[in-house]
């Protein structure tokens, strides 16, 4: 995986995300072109769980209206060129902010049409993950109290899982798949406290000593911290934006 200096732009700050949203922004592109189809494809795939979760609990919209608005929420914003003024503004603020705020126009103002665009051509269409939807389902029909801000919590779940997948994606050698497990087993498979193993059990289970468990616990807890910060640095356009976006989403002080 990249270290973070190998992602940042001149002024030492991370870009990745920005150049997707760039790809797709570019201005006199056809929404058909290949290169501006595959951004498209990558925003939609980074991006719509938020947007899907606030239209079926925010919004009370049913399950397939609301996979079909969610396409149309994307296409919208291609066909009206909001990416293009976004990225050109140094003032427009943080993407969440911007999707947030153009999805609550858009339903107030444009699904009924949206609901009759015809998917054809060189419209884009990207099939959403049903294994995600269901799950999201299943996070809504298992709420015990109205939710908070359900955009902010799928967006808050999303970067979760993206920050889960890297460290994944980092895990090359013996001892550091053994702290992905560690992880996993300890802050991530247990649906409550009281289930977590104990240290011993799982230096048990993986072959190793019980201060193994607690040194591998301790560090990818850090390295875990760290790719949130990350994935968040990616959606906004400057250090103190993401220090507020980490303070927000989860209630806690950057490290």
């Amino acid at each position: 995986m990249p270290t973070l200096d190998s992602r940042t732009d001149s002024a030492g700050f991370p870009r990745t995300r920005w150049s997707l949203v760039a790809r797709v922004a570019q201005p006199g592109s056809r929404t058909g072109s290949s290169t501006r189809r595959h951004a498209f494809e990558e925003l939609v795939a980074a991006y719509w769980r938020p947007v899907y979760r606030a239209l079926r609990v925010k919004h009370r919209r049913q399950r397939e209206e609301a996979e079909d608005l969610t396409q149309a929420f994307f296409l919208e914003m291609i066909e009206k060129r909001t990416l293009e003024r976004f990225v050109a503004d140094p003032q427009a603020g943080r993407f969440r902010g911007l999707l947030r705020s153009l999805l609550e126009r858009f339903t107030s103002t444009s699904d009924r049409n949206a609901r009759r665009k015809k998917r054809g051509g060189d419209a884009p269409h990207v099939p959403l993950d049903p294994a995600m939807i269901e799950a999201i389902e299943g996070r809504i029909v298992g709420a015990t109290a109205p939710e908070e801000d359900p955009f902010d919590l799928e967006w808050r779940a999303t970067i979760i899982d993206q920050a889960l997948a890297d460290l994944a994606g980092e895990a090359r050698t013996p001892v550091a798949r053994r702290r992905l497990e560690v992880f996993l087993a300890y802050e991530v498979e247990p649906a409550r406290d009281d289930e977590r193993p104990t240290y011993g059990g799982l230096a048990r289970e993986l072959g190793c000593k019980p201060h193994d468990v607690k040194n591998d616990l301790v560090a990818a807890r850090r390295r875990f911290a760290e790719l949130v910060l990350e994935r968040i640095r990616d959606d906004v356009r400057d250090e103190d934006e993401a220090r507020e976006e980490l303070r927000t989403l989860f209630g806690v002080q950057p490290p």
